[in-house]
């Protein structure tokens, strides 16, 4: 069976309201786009196996804790603690995914991304921790993603 491994990571912009306390959205996302991670899914529910599903889903969500952990423990302001333990990695067969902020911790956007009309000064946190990790988060993902594939060819 031939298939193309996921082969580039790419940074995609941030998920931004117009102003930072626009909107209902009051966590901060971003993100990491793979080609030929579409082809990889489309493989693994033709073969059926919710093994190799669970498998990608640990994947995602493993490359997304290491850029949470580093952001809650080097490069998140810390004033009360609120913010920092508001950063959750998130896991699902399409994506990983690190959220910062909730309803209870709405300014998680204006401390990252500033909010001039307020005086408050970007600290782009999550974009450190993720530049900081960004060759953990490759090596690990590669690895990852050949052992999904390599299991799938036997299938």
């Amino acid at each position: 069976m031939a298939l193309t491994l996921p082969s580039r990571l790419n940074t995609l912009p941030p998920i931004l309201p117009s102003s930072p306390m626009a909107g209902n959205q009051p966590s901060i996302q971003m993100g990491v786009k793979v080609e030929g991670a579409r082809e990889l899914r489309r493989e693994i529910r033709k073969v059926q196996s919710k093994d190799l599903k669970d498998e990608l889903k640990a994947a995602n969500k493993a490359v997304a804790t290491l850029v949470a952990e580093e952001a809650k423990t080097s490069t998140v302001p810390v004033r009360s603690g609120q913010l920092k333990r508001a950063i959750t990695a998130l896991g699902s067969a399409t994506k990983g995914q690190v959220k910062a902020g909730k309803k209870a911790v709405p300014y998680a956007g204006p401390i990252h991304f500033g909010w001039p009309a307020r005086n408050i000064e970007p600290q782009p946190f999550l974009y450190e921790a993720l530049s900081k990790k960004w060759n953990d988060v490759f090596l690990n993902y590669e690895k990852a993603m050949e052992k999904i594939a390599d299991q799938l060819s036997t299938k």
